[in-house]
């Protein structure tokens, strides 16, 4: 955000930071039992399996996702072992990498201080380093998509390269080969929002698409064709149809209602706040093409049917390429109104902060926000004395300097939270962890520990216990199994004994069981 710095120097410092920041909480908490676990366990089992092109959990098809984001987990834990850490360094990687490439587009449509101000608000959206640390495909997918978008401007508006293309379908096969056809939707709109404030249409023939798209499916679909052959279509239909077209359509294990994204729009302040500024540099280099990019992104989202929080990966390098060039503009030419907006949002920090420091605990009754309603007035007290501050550095040093301001705060709140609030929202997952470790180890050497079928168990169990634990359909010996398995159990006349327990959550049981002859 300063102009002063040169940009090469200043990317590395922002990057240099930003890796310090993940690194130091990615290992933090558990896997979650959603995605996570799963991912995580797939992984695992591609290197104990030795099978690194069918995806299992449990030795049992998991068709799910295309392979790459897989092998990058798998090669991370043959490296650095199994662990929460490695399992999400490939995607705190791909986000670093995210910024840099972010930064690059900024930087090629608005000159310098533009790309800087966009990688320093990349990496401190709240979404952005949420899904940064986890072990999920989006951020990989994005940066893929991204990356391939960076190269269609390089050709677009630069010397028409052959390789700048070339790179361009490299990236995009590659996003495929991570999470389906979403990579390609991500550059198209990037694509779409550029021909259409540029029109100059006659540019499509000369992309060599009857070239560069047969040459990544040569990338893409001899793993298709492999599962297919190996799987069956019943695989293709779940990881290609179900999981994209009738996800996007008819909402495919995760239909949400229309406005929930709306629900969700805390997560990309405070930078969102910036592109009402729009309408006073509409027209300075970079700002309606990202703006045009966010928008679309943003449209085709909230119309799809399927929608998760961790979509919002998507929305985020659009929406800091917006926020950054409209920062940087504004800060050239009209810095008072945005000394205006920081004092504003300095004031609201300071009395929301103070209200909710003034609340008593009982009014936090939400899931998630009751498990830290203790600390709350605390943290009121600190957002408010981050707003004054911010405030007070806008009227003394000016805009620029509010804006590093901030940064720093967001900084300072993402490590608090990713170090300490993330472990106590969501305990449940290191209590199951625990217990499928201690579950294993209490199974002799030489016997094997099961799950029933046929259900079997989430990914998460898998993991933790350190194997693929087979299905068995409640014949003698050692199971992991849930609280409506073991019933289903007895009711079938096992003879089960209850070696140990606990409780999850949401009040149910796991035990680890011996079934005796």
């Amino acid at each position: 955000m300063n102009q002063s710095i040169p940009f090469g120097r200043g990317l590395a410092l922002i990057l240099i930071l930003d890796a310090a920041l993940l690194f130091s909480v990615i290992g933090r908490a558990p896997l979650s039992r959603i995605d996570e676990g799963q991912i995580a366990e797939v992984a695992r089992e591609m290197v104990t399996g030795r099978d690194w092109l069918t995806p299992r959990i449990g030795g049992v098809t998991f068709p799910a996702y295309p392979p790459l984001a897989y092998w990058l987990l798998a090669a991370s834990g043959s490296c650095f072992g199994f662990s929460e850490f490695a399992m999400r360094l490939p995607t705190a990687l791909a986000g670093l990498a995210l910024i840099a490439v972010s930064a690059q587009i900024a930087r090629r449509l608005a000159g310098d201080a533009a790309g800087l101000t966009v990688a320093g608000m990349l990496a401190t959206l709240p979404a952005f380093f949420v899904q940064s640390g986890v072990c999920r495909a989006d951020i990989l997918t994005m940066a893929f998509a991204t990356a391939a978008f960076d190269r269609f401007l390089a050709w677009a508006e630069g010397e028409k390269k052959i390789r700048d293309l070339a790179f361009m379908y490299l990236f995009t096969a590659l996003g495929i080969l991570t999470k389906g056809p979403l990579a390609v939707a991500m550059l198209g709109l990037g694509g779409l929002a550029w021909f259409l404030l540029r029109r100059q249409w006659k540019l499509l023939l000369e992309m060599k698409l009857w070239i560069g798209i047969p040459a990544a499916l040569l990338i893409v679909v001899p793993w298709y064709l492999a599962m297919y052959k190996i799987n069956g279509w019943a695989f293709i239909n779940e990881n290609l149809f179900l999981e994209n077209l009738d996800a996007y359509t008819r909402g495919y294990q995760q239909k949400r209602g229309r406005f929930f994204y709306f629900s969700q729009v805390h997560f990309l302040l405070p930078w969102l706040l910036v592109l009402p500024l729009a309408w006073k540099v509409r027209r300075s280099p970079g700002v309606a093409l990202s703006l045009a990019w966010f928008g679309l992104v943003a449209l085709f989202f909230t119309a799809s049917s399927a929608k998760r929080v961790n979509y919002l990966a998507y929305w985020c390098p659009s929406l800091a390429l917006s926020a950054g060039t409209i920062f940087a503009a504004v800060c050239a030419e009209a810095p008072q109104l945005l000394k205006r907006g920081f004092l504003a949002l300095g004031g609201l920090a300071a009395a929301g902060g103070g209200v909710v420091a003034a609340l008593p605990a009982g009014v936090w009754t939400g899931d998630n926000v009751s498990k830290i309603a203790a600390q709350l007035p605390t943290i009121g007290l600190v957002a408010a004395a981050a707003g004054a501050v911010i405030a007070g550095i806008a009227w003394r040093r000016g805009p620029q300097a509010a804006g590093l301001g901030m940064a720093g705060v967001l900084v300072a709140a993402l490590f608090v939270y990713g170090f300490l609030v993330n472990v106590r929202v969501n305990p449940e997952n290191g209590v199951l962890a625990d217990f499928c470790r201690q579950a294993a180890r209490k199974v002799p050497a030489g016997e094997t520990l099961y799950v029933p079928a046929p259900e079997g168990a989430e990914g998460l169990v898998h993991f933790y216990a350190g194997a693929a634990l087979p299905l068995r359909a409640g014949d003698p010996g050692y199971y992991l199994a849930g609280q409506s398995q073991q019933e289903r159990l007895v009711k079938d006349g096992r003879n089960v004994q209850i070696l140990d327990s606990m409780l999850d959550h949401r009040g149910r049981s796991r035990y680890l069981l011996r079934v005796h002859p």
